[in-house]
């Protein structure tokens, strides 16, 4: 085992801070350069397509390069993206550098998990990786508090510098305590204990072990999604599927429902900060509410309290008067308590079904899923908030969860 120093985990509570708030500030300097929705949309949905490949490619360095150099390397190169968005001035190359920047970015994530595994003891795998989700929540968030705090102050393009601060850290800190790996261990690693999958699909929910084929799509034929029990896990896919299709219509265009209807840039960053806090404190508790709920009958009630949320927000965009004491309650209890409940319950159902056996196939069709879904659900929610407004947007996304939450009600049925 190679040595157990662990201060490299503070690099991604530094680059956490950079990335956190990244995609927020994104969508408010386009809307600052005279883009709307669409615009938006377009952003996001290319840093959602750049998922995949990117995915699939830092993952296969995994297993060739030296776990170090992969994480320097991803902290680099992510700081010099962060850095040249400070000095663009159109929607274009804004769009483009923060694609670019999603590429970089995904490199360090399984990097990280390896390097728990392989610098501590399997009996502290639990609490090293708890650790370092822990710093990198509290990055992300501490980056929100500061751009809260900072948007009436400086330019968001200052601000952009400012996080480059913090990427520096990030590259600085991985340099100085980040050890060479020696053992080799390979990414299948990471799937085969509860702890590490469950962290590393927080930090990026897509993972390839090997790239699937259209062979492996067959399990959504109508003859076996309606026969039970071998429908079990494409139904539970298909749920899953359309979660991400909702978060994507409604997470891409959130913040810039709430601008353009009224709220200026300080209370939209300071809405999704306290839905981030809420987020960690839950994510937290999650574990002690699993031990008393059957797993799909908690993402069940967590996607009900998410998809009902959606339609209030959507009814708020509607009343101006309401729209920031509505956003103020019911933000943190859609992207904070209801998803840190849904997602650690739908993680240790795709762990019990696919992370002890087949995969490299069961997890390449659902990460293929993840990335289509969230393509689709980005792209669409600019046209839709464009020409039908961010109440028709948001109410379709929570109408999609009640779709997702029946899901899982049939398969917990069967």
């Amino acid at each position: 085992m190679i040595k157990r120093d662990t201060r490299w985990m503070y690099s991604a509570l530094f680059f956490g801070v950079a990335s956190g708030p990244l995609s927020t500030l994104v969508t408010l300097e386009i809307l600052s350069l005279g883009g709307n929705s669409i615009d938006v949309a377009y952003a996001i949905t290319l840093s959602n397509v750049v998922l995949i490949p990117a995915s699939m490619f830092w993952g296969m360095m995994a297993d060739r390069f030296h776990l170090r150099k992969l994480i320097v390397l991803g902290f680099v190169a992510s700081t010099l993206s962060l850095l040249a968005m400070s000095f663009s001035r159109t929607i274009v190359t804004i769009t483009s550098l923060y694609a670019l920047f999603t590429f970089f970015s995904v490199s360090y994530s399984t990097p990280m998990n390896l390097l728990v595994m392989e610098t501590s003891e399997k009996a502290k795998w639990a609490y090293n990786f708890s650790r370092l989700s822990m710093l990198s929540s509290i990055g992300s968030l501490a980056g929100f508090v500061i751009s809260t705090v900072t948007v009436n102050l400086l330019r968001i393009f200052q601000i952009f510098m400012v996080l480059t601060g913090f990427g520096l850290l990030a590259v600085t800190t991985s340099l100085v305590y980040t050890p060479k790996s020696i053992i080799g261990m390979e990414r299948m690693s990471i799937v085969h204990h509860r702890e590490s999958f469950m962290t590393r699909l927080k930090m990026l929910p897509l993972i390839f072990l090997h790239i699937p084929s259209i062979h492996h799509f067959k399990m959504f034929k109508i003859s076996r999604l309606t026969k039970k029990p071998i429908n079990y896990l494409p139904l539970l896919y298909l749920a899953i599927f359309v979660f991400y299709v909702s978060s994507g219509l409604f997470n891409t265009v959130y913040p810039v429902g709430l601008y353009q209807e009224g709220l200026d840039k300080s209370l939209v960053l300071g809405i999704i900060t306290g839905g981030m806090f809420v987020q960690i404190v839950s994510f937290h508790l999650a574990g002690k509410v699993l031990e008393k709920f059957d797993e799909r009958e908690m993402a069940f009630r967590a996607l009900v309290l998410r998809g009902t949320s959606y339609v209030v927000m959507g009814v708020s965009t509607v009343f101006p008067e309401l729209l920031l004491p509505i956003n103020v309650v019911f933000y943190p209890l859609a992207a904070g308590l209801a998803f840190s409940l849904y997602y650690s319950a739908s993680n240790t159902l795709i762990f019990k079904a696919v992370g002890e056996r087949r995969q490299g196939t069961g997890l390449g069709v659902y990460s293929t899923l993840v990335g289509i879904a969230l393509f689709l659900g980005s792209l669409l929610s600019g046209y839709v908030s464009h020409y039908l407004r961010f109440a028709t947007d948001f109410a379709l996304a929570g109408v999609l969860l009640f779709v997702s939450a029946w899901l899982f009600k049939y398969i917990e049925e069967g």
